[in-house]
Formats: C-alpha cells, sequence, structure tokens
C-alpha cells in the first residue's frame, strides 16, 4: 500500500473509518491520485465523503459521514441524537442530523433538517461526532413526539444519566422556545412539573409509576424517600413515599430483577419498613400500571383520606 494511502487510513480509522476528499489533500494526495481511487476503491457515502476501502459499515460511520458532508455547525440530532444518548425514543436505524444548509442528495435513512436556529452552544462531541447537546436534543425530540408522558420519561432519563440539570435545560428551552413550534407546550409541562429538588426516577416503570399517581389525582410522592426507624437507623430506601400518611409504594420489580438474590434482598427491605409497625408498604405491579394503577390509586386515596396533610 501506498504511504499515502497508509496514512489515509490511519486517519480514518480515528474517524470511524470514513473521510473527505480535504482529509486525502492532507496526506498529500495528488488530484489524479484521489480521481483514481474515487474510480476503484472508495465507497461513496456524499458528495466529497467516502468510507475507507475494508472499513466495516457502523452506523456511528454513517453519522459522522453526514455530519462531513452538512458542512460548519452541522450536529447528529432528533431520533439519531437521541440514540446516541440512549434516551427513549431514539432510533439507530436512522442518520438524522440538523445543519444550516443541505445542498446533497438525500438518501433512504438519512433524515436532514435545516435551521437557522443552530450554534455552537448547541453542539458537542460523541464519540467524536458532532451531536446537538443532550438539552437541545430533547427540545428536539419534543417535535417529534410532542406528548408530556413521553418527554417526561426522556427528562428523567436524561436525569439519571446525568446529562442534564434543571438550570441547563431551562436555559436551553428559554433560548429556542417560541410560540408554534411543535411541542414547545408539552415541553413546557414537563419542565414546569420538574421539582429541582427531587431525585429522578431510577427506571421509565417509576417514571409511569409516578404518572399514574398523577392522572388520578393524587398529590406528588417523594421519589427515592429513604425510611429511618425513630433513632435514625436507615430501613430501606423506597421508590415513592407519602411521609405524612407513613405510606411507601414500591414498583414490583420482577421483570427487571431476574437475580432471585436481588428479588431476595428488594423483600427484606420492605419487610424491615413493615416491621416498624406504623408503615405501610404497598406494592404497584406492572400489569396494574399497564392498566391504568385504579385499584392502586383507589387504596392510596383511602390511605390519604385518613391522614391530614
Amino acid at each position: 500500500m501506498h504511504d499515502k494511502d497508509t496514512a489515509l487510513a490511519e486517519l480514518a480509522s480515528t474517524q470511524h473509518g470514513v473521510f473527505t476528499i480535504a482529509d486525502a489533500r492532507s496526506v498529500k494526495m495528488t488530484d489524479t491520485q484521489i480521481k483514481l481511487r474515487v474510480e476503484q476503491v472508495w465507497s461513496h457515502l456524499h458528495e466529497g465523503v467516502y468510507r475507507i476501502s475494508g472499513a466495516p459499515v457502523t452506523w456511528r460511520g454513517d453519522l459522522l459521514a453526514a455530519t462531513m458532508a452538512g458542512g460548519a455547525r452541522s450536529a447528529i440530532s432528533h431520533r439519531a441524537g437521541g440514540a446516541t444518548y440512549e434516551l427513549p425514543g431514539g432510533r439507530r436505524d436512522l442518520v438524522e442530523l440538523s445543519c444550516l444548509r443541505w445542498k446533497r442528495t438525500v438518501k433512504p435513512g438519512l433524515v436532514v433538517h435545516e435551521s437557522r436556529r443552530l450554534d455552537e452552544r448547541d453542539i458537542t462531541t460523541v464519540d467524536g461526532i458532532p451531536v446537538t447537546t443532550p438539552e437541545r436534543t430533547i427540545l428536539d425530540l419534543a417535535s417529534c413526539f410532542p406528548y408530556e408522558n413521553y418527554l417526561e420519561y426522556v427528562v428523567q432519563a436524561a436525569r439519571r444519566k446525568r446529562l442534564i440539570t434543571y438550570e441547563s435545560m431551562r436555559a436551553t428551552f428559554d433560548r429556542h422556545a417560541r410560540r408554534g413550534l411543535k411541542g414547545v407546550r408539552a415541553l413546557r409541562i414537563t419542565l414546569d412539573r420538574w421539582d429541582p429538588e427531587s431525585r429522578p426516577t431510577e427506571s421509565e416503570m417509576e417514571t409511569l409509576l409516578l404518572q399514574t399517581l398523577r392522572q388520578h389525582g393524587l398529590p406528588e410522592p417523594a421519589l427515592q424517600y429513604e425510611v429511618r426507624d425513630p433513632d435514625g437507623y436507615l430501613l430501606g430506601r423506597v421508590d415513592a413515599a407519602y411521609p405524612y400518611a407513613r405510606t411507601a409504594i414500591e414498583y414490583d420489580s420482577r421483570q427487571e430483577h431476574s437475580d432471585e438474590f436481588q428479588r431476595a434482598k428488594d423483600a427484606r427491605r420492605i419487610s424491615a419498613i413493615q416491621a416498624r409497625g406504623d408503615w405501610k408498604v404497598l406494592i404497584a405491579r406492572h400489569a396494574d400500571l399497564r392498566s391504568g394503577g385504579a385499584d392502586l390509586c383507589a387504596d392510596i386515596q383511602s390511605i390519604l383520606r385518613r391522614k391530614p396533610a
């Protein structure tokens, strides 16, 4: 292999196997050498963007290639951006990006959003690929799926991963949100519900539990609440609680925890809390929540009516 080919292959190996004509020129390839390889060797991806011969075809390589074709201030966004952060609604079967201007052919599986409201503050790098920040990605996901419950799943997942803070999410929303923009109303409601002092839920099913309680008109519980005995000894942490009513709610995690040791540990924790005598632990089962949680919420309402807030 020619030394220039070796140098280009080494460069492409740091870029998920893809490169631009400018990269080829940076290793001193002549126009004649480039023309020959374009015709016989390299895999064409976009105008001026190629995959090195023998490099595996990967989703991340396709993402980076699209941003190379998009030019300055282009970034993977929306559903593909969500997938890079492993957020609900993310899709790895799409190459989706935002850029100032796209002048090239759009291929199957490629979704391009031209946006003048994309600046450097909205772009970061994930695994060497320009991607919209988690905050901007959530805003863009809201335009794809403008539903409050879905967006709460996304926000809670991003919080669990420590991708966003209340302040960072609010700042991005305030900077970009405007009347008539799809998803703004639903995301505003989601952010208004976010108590900056609260802990995030620990799973999507715990988020569903929170939504179910809210839909039945119940007050917001304390999440990830630590139950202690009168001496301050920690008996256990529960998914949600109404401390003034001495009522804890635990999501039945058997579907997530196939490990018998973990299930036994959960059972011991619940037993320790109930053994204290003045705490009641209610179990929220997967099937009950999926069907609306009417029985669980009726039990909670009955308990709360007997306890002054």
